[in-house]
């Protein structure tokens, strides 16, 4: 999300914040219009992708990283499936946090507290520049998009216009039945209805795996430090349970573990591979590991948060629950948001299924201090940070080789030369959010489009040439990364 889009972004989503803290005044049981706009929204880039058929990376890539979702191709696919964004319905309704912006358009505290002269016109420009800057971020665009697009701002423009002609009585939705603000049986029904946003690994190792587990972590690129703290918790497991064994007091370790580090740097994958590890050492029941950021953990709807944890910490129990971008629940969570009664729940849920359940929380390293300050049982319960260090170009380049091995790519002399080149460049010039190993897989995405277009273009599809990367296949990736 370029800085303008992301300005227009936050400046709505602060009137969202303030609508909230009003209704929350009034004691009024609502859906908070922060967590509906922001679905909202989500719905509207859903929309966009699927008008060309495609679910591309970019688009995916986008819609998890602006708006705080983790879809992967299959999640979207089935929630997208559900809530039947391709049928003309969806169009030709009316998203629901419209109502609430237009009806506190003319509320002139809201309006002062928010800083921002014409809620209305907002309104329109959020869905606009979001649209605009996701269909431009996005490699394979289609006319497709671009007319869906239209569409759609139209028929938010049309009920802004029936609203104000009408004096501001509320336009009707298609199905003829007047907005109303939910009842709590509405609320549950509705909630009941919100799908499991996350992935679920299965744990399928069993206690004799446990060296290949460790052949498996040893097996990962770099992370020489992160694999030398995982060794020393097993060594000490290990001695824990003979200490016991020996009728010996066993020291308190700490289950539950705070990874820091830039994206792409292994802590999921090392994640998963200690919620296995740990089921080896018998210390967990199940070894499967269920992973989410905050959109599987708070809920839209007033009261339903804490359920929501409390299904997800349900579904990790036996294993490990992986909280990716924890400290969103915190720099969200202020104001009449939900992420703090999500931290809150989450601290209850560890402490009653302290048996057969470890946490596991990631991010970026000065926002999980804050996070971890924000309950002040999450510092005893989190005692054990392990940090996730950036890759260094030799680490990328060897990366890059293993993705391109696991879909039958090789790279030529020259190309091999020129990635390391470039790679020493673009490793000294990154910023905090350098993606690491996830950059290489988008990295050899590219090589991939470039080489099919060059082969194309030369008529020349033999073996040896469609397995083999050029430097000129290679020459756009830090063209479009600089």
């Amino acid at each position: 999300m370029d800085l303008e889009t992301k300005t227009i972004y936050n400046s709505a989503m602060d009137i969202a914040d303030e609508i909230d803290k009003h209704l929350m005044r009034a004691n009024t049981n609502h859906e908070s219009v922060k967590e509906m706009l922001r679905m909202d929204l989500r719905d509207y880039l859903i929309f966009l992708t699927l008008a060309d058929h495609v679910i591309a990376k970019d688009e995916l890539r986008y819609i998890n990283k602006s708006l705080g979702y983790s879809f992967d191709y299959e999640t979207m696919k089935s929630f997208a499936a559900r809530s039947k964004m391709v049928s003309d319905d969806f169009l030709n309704s009316p998203p629901p946090s419209m109502q609430h912006f237009l009806d506190y358009a003319g509320d002139e505290y809201i309006v002062r507290e928010a800083k921002y002269y014409d809620l209305k016109k907002l309104y329109l420009l959020v869905f606009q520049a979001i649209g605009e800057d996701f269909l431009s971020s996005c490699r394979h665009m289609d006319e497709k998009e671009v007319n869906q697009l239209t569409r759609y701002r139209f028929m938010l423009e049309s009920n802004v216009r029936s609203y104000v002609k009408s004096g501001g009585n509320k336009p009707k939705r298609p199905d003829s039945i007047p907005f109303k603000l939910k009842s709590k049986e509405d609320t549950e029904k509705a909630e009941s209805d919100i799908p499991f946003i996350g992935t679920v690994t299965g744990g399928d190792k069993t206690a004799e795996d446990l060296d290949s587990l460790l052949e498996e972590l040893d097996s990962l690129i770099g992370l020489a430090s992160v694999k030398e703290e995982v060794r020393n918790l097993i060594n000490l497991l290990k001695v824990i349970e003979i200490r016991k064994k020996h009728g010996l007091k066993a020291p308190s370790v700490t289950k539950h573990f705070v990874f820091t580090g830039n994206p792409g740097t292994g802590k999921t994958t090392v994640a998963r591979l200690l919620s296995q590890i740990y089921c080896s050492l018998g210390i967990l029941s199940k070894g499967h590991m269920v992973e989410v950021d905050r959109s599987g953990l708070v809920a839209g709807y007033m009261g339903q948060t804490a359920i929501k944890v409390s299904e997800v910490i349900e579904r990790a129990k036996g294993g490990v629950l992986f909280i990716d971008e924890a400290y969103s629940l915190v720099s969200e969570g202020q104001n009449g948001d939900f992420g703090q009664e999500a931290i809150d729940t989450l601290v209850k849920g560890m402490e009653d299924n302290r048996d057969d359940l470890i946490v596991i929380v990631a991010g970026y390293p000065a926002e999980m201090e804050n996070f971890i300050k924000a309950n002040p049982g999450l510092k005893s319960r989190f005692q054990k940070t392990i940090h996730f260090p950036d890759y260094n170009a030799d680490d990328l380049y060897a990366v890059f080789l293993r993705f391109c091995k696991e879909l039958d790519y090789t790279l030529s002399p020259e190309a091999s030369v020129f990635l390391k080149s470039e790679l020493q460049k673009y490793v000294e010039n990154t910023n905090k959010y350098f993606g690491n190993a996830r950059d290489m897989r988008n990295f050899l995405d590219i090589a991939i489009s470039e080489q099919a277009n060059r082969l194309l273009t030369e008529n020349v599809t033999s073996p040896e040439q469609l397995m083999t990367l050029t430097p000129d296949d290679l020459k756009d990736i830090f063209v479009t990364n600089q």
